[in-house]
């Protein structure tokens, strides 16, 4: 059920790390870019990621299975969701068997792929990666931490003698 996506809004894909820092109050940075990436045009998760999501709020952060409920509810109002199929899992045992990752990781790239996405944005998984030659794997945190790990150069310029 690959998307039907215009030129200025190309579908890319989230994993479950970076709604979780969607949410996040303590790492500002990442927060912006999770809430970003959540906010724009072509945004596409999974059941799976929604289910994900649910686990981790209401186990590791503990919150309310009400509070839960909300933040899974504006994701899956703010994102396309695809439903993991039984043609998905079968995908997802290819992937698995072909570049390594575990099943639930491969089921992620499996839908990324089924709806039609071009970038699948996770922190987890392998950044450049090319899967199928269809779908990149990129950190959207990256680049920011790249860009602050540089310091900062300027280059000498000489004076030139004009006559």
């Amino acid at each position: 059920m690959p998307a039907e996506r215009g030129a200025s809004s190309p579908a890319f894909f989230l994993d479950t790390n970076v709604l979780v820092y969607s949410f996040s109050e303590t790492d500002i940075a990442k927060g912006e870019a999770g809430r970003a990436l959540v906010e724009a045009n072509g945004a596409w998760v999974s059941t799976q990621v929604l289910s994900e999501l649910a686990n981790v709020l209401t186990h590791r952060f503990r919150a309310p299975v009400q509070e839960a409920k909300r933040r899974v509810m504006s994701i899956a109002a703010s994102c396309e969701v695809i439903v993991v199929s039984p043609p998905i899992v079968f995908d997802a045992l290819r992937i698995m068997e072909r570049f390594g990752y575990g099943f639930y990781d491969s089921q992620i790239i499996a839908a990324a792929l089924a709806c039609g996405a071009s970038v699948l944005y996770s922190e987890d998984l392998h950044h450049g990666q090319m899967v199928d030659g269809k779908l990149s794997i990129r950190s959207p945190f990256r680049l920011r931490a790249e860009q602050r790990a540089k310091p900062y150069r300027t280059t000498k310029r000489r004076a030139v003698a004009r006559a």
